[in-house]
């Protein structure tokens, strides 16, 4: 190889490598995980930054020992092409440290892993009363259920500096919460609850989306969690409890957004899935009741849709906010609904 050629391949893997990271770079810095608002949270980055700075070494060590052989060892000019390359057997102290140091590595990361278990689970120190959120994972969507009721849709509003306790649900297939400033991922699996315990120490806005492949919509399955002052959230929890209770809060919208425009569209004129808007079925609370629990099959008539309501509270309350958010809307709502049309 000459050294023209050698000095393009280096500059085309500079390059190969730097891409990616220049890509990404309005994306929290790169490849660099973004700075997390929880302690679990940062012993996950600590553990990103070990297990790269070993990945680095390792590579540096092994394409510049390939580079040294290529330079050192290369076809000398004027070197007859039949002549036999020296013939080199085994080393056995090389091979010793090259068996001995990759255990050594793998064996290290596994003690630092097992050190930080115990904070990237997070679980909270005996007496702390955690705020318990139920978490259900649906096809394609996010619903957060309180201690005292209250529903909501993709956001999950938290207190900072208060322990969390998610009771991870699903009801169709597995799904992966996750949001990356937060925490690590987490899978709602149908038949099983699983746990996720954090606390968040920043006020802010951060995003998540689902990590498991669920479906056709699985890119807009994502999620918002608002961490506001204790109080804020306190005050947020009692007034929104009262809200839905007399059937004036946002749920019917959260729920039309977040369930049906995923695939209907905002308007209700279509997407991934038909037009629906102006259906006399947004109008038939037993009918959409029926369709939303047990979903739809048939592809030669109908399509297919998914069952989307399959942990709605049981007083029918976020059923009755749909259809009052649906006959609110002109756009959507059916003619002679409540005196709209459609």
């Amino acid at each position: 190889m000459s050294r023209r050629r050698l000095l393009l391949a280096v500059l085309l893997v500079g390059v190969a490598l730097a891409l990616p990271h220049a890509g990404l770079a309005q994306y929290n810095g790169g490849i660099a995980p973004p700075d997390s608002a929880t302690e679990g949270g940062s012993q996950i980055n600590d553990l990103y930054w070990i297990v790269m700075g070993v990945t680095i070494a390792i590579f540096l060590l092994v394409e510049g020992a390939i580079v040294w052989f290529v330079l050192r060892f290369r076809r000398r000019p004027g070197t007859s092409f039949e002549a036999d390359a020296p013939q080199i057997h085994g080393n056995t102290r090389l091979e010793l440290v090259w068996t001995v140091v990759p255990f050594l590595i793998l064996v290290a990361i596994l003690v630092v892993t097992i050190v930080k278990v115990p904070s990237v689970e997070a679980r909270p120190d005996a007496g702390d009363e955690s705020l318990v959120v139920r978490v259900a994972g649906h096809q394609f969507y996010w619903e957060y259920t309180y201690g005292n009721g209250v529903v909501s849709v993709d956001t999950l509003r938290l207190p900072v500096d208060r322990p969390v306790r998610l009771e991870l649900v699903a009801y169709d297939v597995i799904h992966s919460w996750w949001v990356p400033e937060l925490t690590g991922k987490r899978d709602a699996i149908p038949g099983t609850t699983n746990t996720l315990d954090f606390t968040v120490t920043r006020i802010g806005s951060f995003r998540g989306q689902c990590a498991e492949l669920c479906g056709v919509q699985h890119a807009v399955m994502r999620t918002t969690v608002e961490v506001v002052p204790p109080d804020a959230f306190d005050g947020w929890l009692a007034a929104e409890a009262k809200a839905q209770a007399a059937g004036a809060s946002e749920l019917g919208r959260q729920t039309w957004e977040g369930v049906c425009a995923k695939c209907h569209g905002l308007d209700g004129k279509g997407g991934y899935g038909p037009a629906i808007a102006g259906n006399s079925l947004l109008a038939d609370p037993a009918g959409l009741a029926a369709l939303l629990a047990e979903g739809r099959d048939n592809p030669q008539v109908d399509g297919y849709m998914p069952a989307v309501s399959g942990s709605w509270p049981g007083d029918g309350r976020q059923l009755e906010a749909l259809l009052a958010y649906i006959a609110s809307t002109p756009e959507l709502a059916p003619a002679g609904a409540d005196g709209q049309g459609g």
